[in-house]
């Protein structure tokens, strides 16, 4: 029997040294070439304004880049207004083989007359250091409505870059219904 599997054995053998010496490298050399092209983007973004896309009042949202959109900016009276986003150029410090970025964001509810009804400042942070650079990032905002009436309201976002000071503001116009 072991005579039977001996060249099938030699033959698996032999091919896992091919893959060795033949795949590995350029599986290696694959790798680099990412790393650099990553690098290169985050140069690219470095120098780019602070931004956000794909902001969006929602009634679901998964992960990245999957979210399900309202179909119009209203919300039920007594539920949470989930808002998702995108930021996009946001700085990354790359050194002795680490990436870190670092972003606050700041809320203000207004009533559609400019009142403010809730203002708080760096009520989101995101804070990472990795050893493998982080090109795309999602944040979401889930803001329990409480009892405020029926009416239009204003959403504002202030996105802050903590490492290299930029900030953007964006806002969103919404309905509380019944």
């Amino acid at each position: 029997m072991v005579r039977k599997l001996y060249p099938l054995l030699v033959a698996v053998f032999c091919v896992f040294l091919l893959s060795m010496i033949f795949v590995s490298p350029a599986r290696s050399g694959d790798a680099e070439a990412i790393l650099k092209l990553k690098n290169e983007i985050i140069e690219k973004q470095n120098k780019g304004k602070l931004g956000v896309q794909a902001f969006s009042l929602c009634s679901k949202v998964l992960n990245y880049s999957s979210y399900y959109p309202l179909s119009e900016n209203k919300v039920r009276r007594g539920t949470n207004l989930l808002l998702y986003y995108e930021p996009i150029n946001w700085f990354t410090s790359a050194q002795m083989g680490r990436y870190e970025f670092f972003l606050t964001q700041d809320v203000t509810l207004e009533s559609a007359a400019g009142e403010v009804l809730f203002d708080r400042k760096g009520l989101l942070s995101m804070h990472y250091n990795t050893g493998k650079p982080i090109l795309d990032i999602y944040m979401t905002n889930d803001f329990n409505l409480g009892s405020l009436p029926a009416g239009r309201y204003h959403y504002i976002i202030v996105l802050h870059d903590m490492i290299s000071g930029q900030e953007f503001k964006q806002g969103i116009d919404f309905e509380i219904v019944e």
